[in-house]
């Protein structure tokens, strides 16, 4: 029994105090607790002009403080220098020296702050700090030199599947929720090596907030977003755990250069996903897809999107690096988490009654994959 669904039937709205109609200032602020299991995080992803990108991450609880109750505040800094150079700057705050709203995008963490005015703009401010030594999901910063003063602008509305709960287990136990924007301009300057520079370029914003692991919570699932011709393109590809039945949620919406949506999906009963190709990836022994086809049928439109000859840029083999006890965890649940992100080509058919339109481009994506065999 499949056992994952998303909350978007009216009496899941009424529950949770959700407007059906309209996604709300509200549902930007602080949406969880500090639980043990519970985390959230407010995510910006950033491509400048000159091939350079920043990864900015605001999260109430660092990976390692998840199963506690204890949260530590802290700022996650990653830029990556045009010619593929990575900078890791972690900032790290006391929770009492730190003021998250409820009622907005309004985070005050120290001196790094990140406001949101109703889901069409943000504003991102960080300082330089002094040194001190922060390990972050296992990578070390000293320096702490960075500076950013980023202002965003949405070009698209924001994306929310149903209630922006995905719900998995009996009762709908656990949540793993977000809400997304996939277009934003940005523009400012950052600091960083100790050089100022003007950015400016397109940027994508998240929401997200769980209290199950995404170890825990899927099999697998693909993400990926990109400008093709001129369309915006969010895949979001979930399946659920094989605990809980393996659900699928396939999630997918485009939007044209006027900020118009012009196709939105998030249901599996309208929705073919078909792995063509498989490859067995060396550094892990596992079978992962080479192709990928999604066919999503509604109505009057129908839209084939098809991702191929994908180049792996980044693995980190979870499983390979987790200590012997870890692994023979991960074997007794038969697991073998690992991760993949990779640059690969794209071909999205529009098919309408008399129409068909073809464009092809290139993304990123990543492939979370917690299970040993697809």
């Amino acid at each position: 029994m499949k056992q994952g669904r998303i909350m978007d039937q009216p009496a899941d709205y009424k529950k949770l105090g959700i407007n059906p109609d309209k996604i709300e200032t509200w549902e930007d602020g602080r949406r969880d607790n500090n639980q043990p299991g519970h985390a959230e995080i407010w995510y910006l992803d950033c491509s400048f002009d000159d091939q350079s990108t920043l990864v900015l991450g605001f999260r109430p609880k660092s990976v390692d403080h998840v199963d506690t109750t204890e949260e530590n505040p802290n700022v996650a800094i990653n830029y990556t220098a045009p010619d593929g150079t990575p900078l890791y700057d972690y900032r790290l705050y006391d929770a009492a020296e730190t003021y998250t709203s409820i009622k907005d995008a309004n985070l005050k963490w120290g001196p790094s702050t990140l406001v949101g005015k109703d889901w069409q703009e943000y504003d991102v401010h960080i300082e330089p700090e002094a040194d001190q030594e922060i390990v972050m999901e296992g990578k070390k910063s000293v320096k702490h030199k960075t500076a950013v003063d980023l202002h965003f602008d949405a070009q698209v509305k924001p994306f929310r599947p149903g209630t922006g709960y995905i719900t998995f287990g009996e009762n709908d136990k656990f949540y793993y929720n977000f809400i997304c924007i996939t277009k934003l301009t940005v523009s400012g300057k950052i600091t960083v090596y100790g050089e100022e520079k003007k950015v400016s370029g397109s940027a994508y914003y998240n929401h997200q907030w769980f209290n199950i692991s995404p170890v825990n919570a899927f099999h697998h699932w693909i993400w990926g977003r990109q400008n093709i011709g001129k369309y915006n393109v969010l895949i979001y590809d979930m399946v659920g755990a094989d605990r809980f039945g393996k659900p699928e949620i396939p999630l997918m919406t485009i939007d044209d250069n006027n900020g118009q949506r012009v196709f939105e999906n998030t249901s599996a009963a309208n929705t073919q996903v078909e792995f063509l190709e498989t490859y067995l990836q060396e550094s892990t022994n596992k079978q992962v897809p080479k192709e990928i086809r999604y066919t999503f049928n509604q109505d009057d439109i129908k839209v084939v999107y098809t991702i191929s000859a994908p180049k792996e840029i980044n693995i980190i083999d979870i499983y390979g690096l987790a200590p012997k006890a870890a692994q023979e965890q991960f074997d007794k649940l038969k697991m073998q988490p690992t991760y993949t992100r990779y640059l690969a080509s794209t071909e999205l058919k529009i098919i309408k009654p008399g129409h068909t339109e073809t464009v092809n481009g290139s993304m990123l994506y990543e492939m979370n994959f917690p299970a040993k065999s697809l």
